[in-house]
């Protein structure tokens, strides 16, 4: 049976509680970053920071507060799947960039989200080095500092400009990601890889960037994200989902969704 969804009430009870997680998360990771060189793990291309886990536990400690019977999906303590009945999930992922985070780049962001069901009802993504906070509920505007936004007028992929990324998985017997990337390189104006999936969706929610393609990429990563972006009037697509966590993304203004689409269908094995 379907989850029933929250009323505008509820709606915006779940944003005002994300926005202030988001904070809380990523304001003690920009407060502690003196501390960014403390790491937990570390694999061959990505690493877990002590501040990770700190940060996530600073939005946990804002939702259990005010939702105590609430799950709560964070990429730092992966011990549930989101939940498919009527009780919300929360998803976090507390610094999103950890690897520019750690070399003090910035261009990294906290991001928190609520699903009801399968659907996710509210978001919102704090970039804290520019002090920028984009929000939605599925039922209002998607905002950046409390006023509202827009993608790109773009109107043919080869003016383009998109973000993508190498996932951690990428190895040297796989070369399908970099066919991938030169697909795009050959097939829009330019791109260009950050490193944070959550601030590349909300580029292209407020027009910054025309597009985003991640072949493979996470819940956490694109949830927040994700809603922002259509509810800006962006499209997003999960092109193909490898498992309840994991998928492969695509976000673009509404011009140019339908070719980017049928640019990436050769690289992704649809089910």
């Amino acid at each position: 049976m379907t989850a029933s969804l929250p009323d505008e009430v509820v709606l915006r009870d779940f944003l005002d509680c994300a926005c202030s997680a988001v904070r809380a998360a990523g304001r003690h990771a920009q407060s502690q970053a003196h501390r960014r060189d403390e790491i937990l793990e570390e694999h061959a291309h990505d690493v877990k920071l002590v501040l990770d886990r700190e940060s996530q536990l600073q939005a946990e400690r804002i939702i259990r507060s005010r939702f105590p019977d609430h799950f709560i999906l964070g990429e730092e303590t992966l011990q549930q799947a989101p939940h498919s009945g009527d009780r919300p999930t929360w998803i976090i992922d507390p610094i999103d960039g950890t690897l520019n985070f750690l070399h003090g780049l910035p261009l990294w962001c906290s991001s928190v989200a609520v699903a009801v069901g399968e659907t996710v009802v509210a978001g919102a993504v704090y970039v804290p080095p520019l002090e920028e906070l984009y929000a939605a509920h599925i039922h209002g505007p998607a905002t950046l500092n409390g006023s509202p936004i827009h993608p790109s007028t773009t109107d043919s992929l080869n003016r383009a400009l998109a973000l993508t990324g190498l996932s951690k998985h990428v190895n040297r017997n796989d070369d399908r990601p970099f066919t991938l990337l030169k697909a795009l390189a050959l097939n829009t104006r330019k791109v260009r890889i950050m490193g944070a999936a959550a601030l590349d969706i909300c580029h292209v929610a407020c027009g910054r960037a025309d597009a985003y393609v991640e072949s493979s990429i996470y819940l956490w990563d694109v949830a927040a994200a994700g809603l922002i972006a259509r509810r800006a009037g962006a499209k997003t697509t999960t092109v193909h989902q490898y498992d309840r966590l994991r998928c492969f993304y695509i976000c673009a203004n509404s011009h140019i969704h339908d070719e980017l689409l049928s640019l990436i269908r050769p690289y992704v094995e649809f089910t």
